[in-house]
């Protein structure tokens, strides 16, 4: 696997039809080879993962500092993010990855956000499936942050020679303050699911700016005239999380 390709399903696809032509796999079809190449970047996701599980990243969000004081002193920070807003939970990558190959249309000149991103495995879900210019993690908890940055030295070290065109960046922001992912975002991620209404309205009086075409998936449906009358529910799907099943729906702007 020298040589370079957009992403990494792709590249393990490559591999596997290598091998099929030199008879290894030649009784493989088109399904299996998809689930094969699949397997292979959960794999190599889990790999990437294998010192920051759910747990530790689970831990480090409730040992933030900002968390804490929240948590402590029953205050808000700055937009008013609740300590619901903050409970730490992760989407099912395979669930996520057939999301983006199968229902999200996207190419190389598209650009990726997570808004609330913790340790950025779907960050790095979109990079390894996606043809994404760019995948972006937004996290406000500092300790998340870290350990996001921490994955990405590794995934340079392990995978950027191998993959070309997309970046992928960690920013630790609050996402109301962070103007790239309603400027430059083309499919923006949002685990809304325990966000607060104020919260939400907020985040939805930043997208309805989101250029046109541009897709926004979310675990709760965004109300509102405003919202509504730019956005289209184009799709509504379940899908597996940390904590259990969760719908998620598929914006696209008007």
């Amino acid at each position: 696997m020298s040589k370079s390709t957009e992403n990494l399903y792709s590249l393990l696809k490559d591999g596997v039809n290598d091998k099929n032509t030199r008879g290894e796999a030649n009784r493989i079809i088109t399904d299996d080879l998809h689930q094969l190449a699949q397997k292979k970047v959960l794999h190599e996701l889990d790999s990437l993962y294998e010192e920051y599980t759910f747990a530790t990243a689970k831990d480090a969000s409730l040992t933030d500092d900002l968390q804490r004081r929240i948590s402590k002193n029953n205050v808000t920070c700055e937009h008013e993010h609740t300590e619901d807003s903050l409970v730490y939970g992760e989407i099912d990558l395979k669930g996520f990855c057939d999301l983006l190959m199968h229902h999200i249309p996207h190419d190389s000149d598209d650009v990726f956000y997570d808004l609330g991103s913790g340790s950025g495995r779907a960050v790095f879900a979109a990079r390894f499936v996606g043809d994404f210019r760019e995948c972006v993690g937004i996290e406000l908890l500092s300790n998340l942050h870290e350990m996001a940055s921490s994955v990405r030295s590794l995934y340079r070290f392990q995978y950027q020679h191998k993959l070309i065109y997309q970046n992928v960046n960690f920013v630790c922001s609050d996402l109301l303050d962070y103007h790239g992912w309603w400027k430059d975002g083309t499919v923006v991620y949002i685990p809304n699911l325990l966000f607060d209404d104020n919260l939400k309205d907020k985040i939805a009086e930043k997208a309805v700016r989101m250029r046109t075409g541009a897709f926004l998936i979310c675990l709760k449906k965004f109300e509102g005239a405003a919202f509504n009358s730019v956005f289209d529910l184009v799709k509504e799907r379940p899908v597996a999380m940390s904590w259990g099943e969760s719908n998620t729906y598929i914006y696209q702007r008007q």
